[in-house]
């Protein structure tokens, strides 16, 4: 039987579902909590998946999982970025203190940044150069906190994050410096950014532990890889962990290393039996040192929707992917800026569920893994070769 990939048409975001003989993934959900589970089942013709992935914390990726979860669809596994664990504890059993940290934070910052994310790039390109002092704790102790949070809240879906904070003691601390905030709205913007944030992990973490599936945890490496299901998806910027490091960062940082696409988690699924292979890029610009295995046929996901400010990873692909036949698949919403140039003068065939200046719906990609053969569903060309 040949394996097929769907790239799901998402309103906006990314959602990639794989099936290897009687395996299958899903890489991301898209934007949309509500929505996905009912387009996932209509789509894909199936309600469960052994293998669930988050790439990142950006919404166009984590909402459709915390959708996918709370639905009520199955999984046997769900891999969450290990960034997430650094402060999960205080996330979810001292928000108050938590909170107050956080706009401590934002208030000290001496320039605007362009998004959350952005600023999670910045510090991921400094962080190696610091010395960070950390504490250990094994897998066990974190699922420990998830289930004591799901007790206090009564579910999962109790309070939100930061839970009852104009109740709290720092209410009157805070009041003056927020009410000052309204005037320099970019620090109130980065604020309700973060808190979004702050909520997308303590409900995938929540709904995670309540569905009953394994929790795995994979820290973005700049060396090195570890962990996965050798032959079906293994990562390629990332090692898998049962230790985890946590309380290396202030909550501002956490939360925007947690966005940040260059820590984005890259996947790998190998080409058996004449299949091809298929890389998730999710908003990479593969500008980590770990090689990449390229094979002569390959489904690459196109980093960050095709944007320009991933040039990097189509430069790269170029200097080391002599000769391989690649089928580049993009997601994306209706933006004006994307895909770029760079991402339109890669060597490959392109296919969009939405074409830059489309004025038709999403429509949903559909590859059969034989040969890299293209099934199409929909009679409209990709405008983007």
């Amino acid at each position: 039987m040949s394996g097929k990939f769907i790239a799901i048409g998402v309103g906006q975001g990314d959602a990639f579902f794989l099936q290897r003989g009687d395996f299958a993934l899903l890489v991301d959900g898209g934007r949309s909590v509500d929505g996905f589970a009912v387009q996932f089942q209509r789509v894909v013709k199936r309600s469960s998946v052994d293998v669930l992935v988050c790439t990142h914390n950006d919404s166009d990726h984590a909402n459709g999982i915390l959708g996918f979860l709370e639905s009520g669809l199955k999984c046997r596994e769900i891999w969450l970025p290990g960034s997430w664990t650094d402060r999960l504890e205080d996330l979810l059993l001292k928000s108050d203190e938590f909170f107050f940290e956080l706009v401590k934070d934002i208030g000290e910052l001496h320039e605007r940044p362009r998004s959350l994310s952005a600023l999670g790039d910045w510090y991921a390109e400094i962080i190696q150069d610091e010395g960070v002092s950390y504490e250990e704790a094994s897998a066990d102790e974190l699922a420990e906190a998830i289930e004591t949070a799901s007790e206090i809240e009564g579910g999962y879906r109790g309070y939100p994050w930061p839970r009852g904070f104009p109740w709290t003691r720092y209410h009157l601390e805070l009041r003056p410096r927020l009410y000052k905030w309204w005037r320099e709205d970019w620090r109130i913007q980065l604020l309700f950014e973060a808190i979004a944030a702050g909520e997308r992990i303590r409900r995938i973490a929540l709904a995670a532990y309540h569905s009953g599936a394994l929790i795995r945890w994979f820290e973005f490496a700049s060396e090195g890889r570890r962990g996965g299901i050798p032959d079906r998806l293994v990562p390629v910027n990332a090692r898998e962990v049962a230790i985890v490091l946590r309380k290396r960062w202030k909550a501002l940082r956490y939360f925007a290393l947690t966005t940040s696409n260059k820590r984005s988690l890259v996947f790998y699924s190998p080409g058996l039996n004449n299949e091809p292979a298929v890389l998730f890029t999710a908003d990479s610009d593969l500008g980590f040192s770990q090689s990449i295995q390229w094979h002569p046929d390959m489904i690459i996901t196109a980093p960050h929707h095709g944007s320009e400010s991933n040039a990097e990873a189509y430069r790269r692909f170029q200097k080391e992917a002599q000769g391989v036949s690649a089928i580049w698949v993009r997601s994306d919403g209706r933006f004006k800026t994307r895909p770029g140039s760079s991402y339109l003068q890669v060597p490959g065939t392109r296919f969009c569920t939405l074409c830059r200046g489309g004025v038709n719906p999403k429509q949903d990609l559909r590859f059969t893994l034989h040969r890299c053969q293209w099934k199409p569903v929909a009679t409209r060309k990709c405008c983007c070769q």
